[in-house]
């Protein structure tokens, strides 16, 4: 549309950035362009702080991730992270519609040529923790992945290599699920409260 940012270089949205042409859209244009890539992919898509939210079904990320970054009006080709949230114990939603809290795996990504921001929400079952992986979209899940899978003990499927990123592989239980109980502190006597006679003597510290 002449006059509009995404195509009139001139128009006062439209700035460069290394060479490259930054084609700034408003938030409003951006939530309505998810809305037209998406379709019902898109679960209750809405702005959060000028930045696009919303849903999808972990059946569907793959697509919805590809659909994302493909578009030409969206370009969201920045991964910028991919981490675990554990929302259990909380009631979602109201009325006939409430639900206990799942896990939920939470993404962000970013169009450099839009300016867009993008968090895509994917529920995931406590009793089923395992969802597609979008490392074949965005190689740079691979490490984003493997932290969530240790420390929330959700499985990607398709994961190149799901393995532990900082514990040791003997290491039992996800840290940070909130049924994760840590270990009760050991107290120990101050190592330099000794009595004179047992230092003199040797005593060991």
């Amino acid at each position: 549309m002449e006059g509009s940012p995404d195509r009139d270089p001139a128009h006062p949205r439209a700035r460069s950035r290394r060479g490259h042409l930054v084609l700034r859209v408003t938030p409003e244009d951006a939530l309505e362009r998810v809305r037209s890539a998406l379709g019902d992919l898109a679960v209750e898509p809405k702005l959060n702080f000028g930045a696009v939210d919303l849903t999808c079904t972990r059946e569907n990320l793959v697509e919805v991730a590809t659909k994302l970054r493909d578009n030409d009006e969206l370009s969201c080709r920045f991964f910028s992270f991919l981490s675990g949230v554990d929302r259990t114990g909380f009631t979602v939603g109201e009325g006939d519609d409430a639900a206990t809290g799942e896990l939920e795996v939470l993404i962000h990504l970013y169009s450099p040529v839009h300016v867009i921001s993008v968090t895509l929400h994917v529920p995931v079952p406590v009793e089923d923790a395992n969802c597609p992986s979008i490392t074949s979209v965005f190689s740079g899940a691979i490490w984003h992945e493997r932290e969530t899978w240790e420390m929330f003990g959700i499985a990607f499927q398709g994961h190149p290599n799901l393995v532990h990123l900082y514990l040791p592989e003997d290491f039992e239980g996800t840290p940070l699920r909130k049924s994760f109980r840590l270990p009760s502190r050991m107290t120990k006597p101050w190592p330099g409260a000794k009595d004179p006679e047992e230092a003199a003597a040797g005593g060991g510290r």
